[in-house]
């Protein structure tokens, strides 16, 4: 399959279009920085830029670019944040419609806000509580809305903690440290919780959404399915690494915040069965981590 990953140059883009190559896919990157891992630099909110790509022939849009996480939608403002996430998700929408081709939205955990109840379901609410978790909500419904309007083959994923190669997040922080025997810092007690897959899983993940028709119009919780307090992740980080760091918890000022997903959805209809646990997939990243940092 021909496909167009959005985002190459970042974390989860980079192990995307290098997995998705492993498996015989003819798969390109499209990001506004270079990498090894990108063959088209084009900024997503300049639509014509974007219809240009029509005549490569994609056959599937895999759409990641975006501002990632609350600090960076922050820290853009909301006008230049919703222009990115939710902008540039209707120019990729109006390419994979100029192609014909499949589109699979990466949204996030987040918008669901904090879970009403766990695990966190495809039926629950969603109610963000910050500006990047409304931002996705927007884009989940100008996809939705390709779909009802246009026929545009979509699916969206709903991502909680992915990690693995390139690791620029929790895992990668406590990794890097632990690789050099510093301090791990956990905030709030230890007692926030969430769900950490390998990027591998999510690769496999993404070929099945590709390929059912039954993923159409649909959304779906993607995780490892299991709630992983980050004092755990510490812990085993340092014991999986041998590491002397110590493990320093900061006091505990605000309520827990816990959150995992049902997974159940993604296992009936596409077929997604996660193959690494947290400590095999863990252990699969520091080995990276060893022989690409040190």
């Amino acid at each position: 399959m021909r496909i167009l990953i959005t985002g190459s140059s970042g974390f989860l883009g980079r192990n995307l279009v290098r997995c998705m190559r492993a498996k015989g896919h003819d798969a390109h990157g499209l990001d506004v920085v270079k990498a090894e891992t990108t063959d088209y630099i084009v900024d997503i909110t300049k639509r014509d830029d974007v219809i240009k790509l029509s005549k490569e022939g994609f056959e599937a849009v895999v759409h990641l670019a975006a501002f990632p996480n609350p600090r960076s939608f922050n820290n853009a403002g909301a006008l230049r944040g919703l222009d990115v996430n939710v902008v540039g998700t209707v120019n990729m929408l109006e390419l994979a419609r100029t192609l014909n081709a499949r589109f699979l939205l990466f949204s996030t955990s987040n918008v669901y806000g904090k879970p009403l109840k766990l695990p966190v379901s495809e039926n629950d609410p969603l109610r963000p509580f910050e500006g990047y978790g409304w931002s996705k909500v927007a884009a989940e419904a100008v996809s939705m809305s390709y779909y009802v309007t246009h026929n545009v083959p979509v699916t969206i994923f709903r991502l909680w903690k992915p990690y693995g190669p390139y690791d620029n997040g929790v895992v990668g922080i406590f990794i890097t440290r632990a690789l050099k025997n510093e301090d791990l810092v956990v905030n709030n007690g230890g007692v926030d919780t969430t769900d950490f897959l390998y990027t591998e899983d999510l690769c496999d993940a993404t070929e099945l959404a590709l390929r059912k028709e039954e993923a159409i119009g649909q959304a779906f919780n993607i995780g490892l399915g299991v709630e992983t307090s980050i004092l755990d992740l510490a812990r085993i980080i340092v014991r999986l690494v041998g590491s002397s760091s110590n493990i320093k918890v900061q006091p505990q000022t605000s309520e827990p915040f816990r959150s995992y997903p049902d997974i159940s959805k993604a296992m009936r209809v596409l077929g997604f069965k996660p193959k690494y646990d947290l400590v095999s997939g863990l252990r699969t990243t520091i080995d990276w981590f060893k022989a690409n940092t040190l």
